[in-house]
């Protein structure tokens, strides 16, 4: 396995110092998302996380949106 991960430096998808300076930067400029994703596959990864979640969200919506208090379903 570290035979594996030392072999990965270099090849990897992200560069670590393009990652670096995107940090400093965004630190630097005080602006910029609450979480900063860096690289494709991250961004890949959160896109797929957001999908699997919105199709959960509205799966249970309907079951969901029946367990209010009366009084909450007035409002």
């Amino acid at each position: 396995m570290v035979r594996d991960h030392l072999a990965l430096q270099g090849n990897q998808l992200g560069d670590p110092v393009k990652g670096a300076a995107a940090i400093v930067a965004r630190v630097e400029s005080g602006e910029g998302p609450l979480r900063q994703l860096l690289g494709s596959d991250a961004v890949a990864y959160a896109e797929a996380k957001i999908a699997a979640l919105t199709a959960d969200v509205e799966a249970g919506r309907g079951l969901a949106l029946t367990t209010d208090h009366a009084a909450a379903d007035a409002a």
